[in-house]
């Protein structure tokens, strides 16, 4: 998978894809920090939740583990 952000690139290496209902349940087996490590679980919830509403949130939730496969560098 690359993701590009602000003129920088990085290509990274799919390495598990775990299915949930809700993003509470999400957060019941992930680590919040793995998402964003300056937020607690509540602030995280809300984060993602001004992001995705309620009608998505419904549709299932993916938790994507990534590795990096070649250093970041401008696109």
């Amino acid at each position: 998978m690359r993701f590009r952000c602000q003129g920088d690139e990085v290509l990274t290496r799919v390495t598990r894809v775990a299915r949930y209902a809700s993003f509470d349940e999400m957060f019941a087996y992930e680590a919040v920090a793995s998402v964003n490590p300056t937020a607690n679980r509540e602030e995280q919830l809300a984060n993602i939740r001004q992001i995705y509403p309620p009608e998505r949130e419904a549709l299932g939730v993916l938790a994507i583990g990534i590795e990096l496969v070649d250093p970041p560098r401008p696109h």
